[in-house]
């Protein structure tokens, strides 16, 4: 029987080491996990950031109703922006994982959430466009929908990333 949808996430949260910081870089862990083959049950969309599950965003709601998380906010100081701090309630420090039972995954969610968030958009963007939308050309794509995010080579960043992970994409 598949976890519950609030434990997924409580799963995730511990796996980063017990503190996770965006909603963004929380959905696109979870989408990368199920690329990875993680079978969250999340169903994915695009969205302003890439790819995005309302299941998921639901889920958080219910994880830190059912006390398995806890949500802050904190606010960016070159622009103000909000930003959410996601931390396993003291009682789950010794976390039971109920989703990610396999310790590889438990491994690449702690090293995605020491990703650029920007980067973490960018690469699930990346394999969103080429490999669920089959955009030929996804790097021009990408860069269409991203603009200035994708300067600096963080889309290089982005695509070295996702070979790292073992979702290489094709060259377009």
């Amino acid at each position: 029987m598949p976890a519950e949808p609030e434990a997924m996430v409580a799963d995730v949260v511990a796996a980063a080491g017990g503190r996770l910081v965006s909603r963004i870089r929380l959905q696109k862990i979870a989408y990368l996990l199920d690329k990875l083959g993680a079978q969250s049950g999340f169903s994915f969309s695009y969205h302003h950031y890439g790819p995005y599950s309302r299941d998921l965003d639901s889920a958080v709601l219910d994880a830190e109703a059912f006390d398995k998380i806890k949500e802050t906010f904190g606010r960016r100081q070159s622009d103000g922006a909000r930003y959410s701090v996601f931390e396993i309630k003291p009682q789950g420090i010794n976390h039971v994982y109920s989703f990610l039972q396999d310790q590889q995954l438990r491994q690449r969610v702690r090293e995605l959430a020491a990703v650029n968030v920007t980067i973490l958009e960018l690469a699930a963007t990346a394999h969103w466009l080429a490999m669920e939308e089959r955009v030929p050309d996804w790097k021009a794509e990408v860069i269409k929908r991203k603009g200035s995010k994708t300067s600096g080579n963080r889309l290089d960043e982005a695509t070295r990333l996702l070979g790292q992970l073992g979702l290489e994409l094709q060259a377009s």
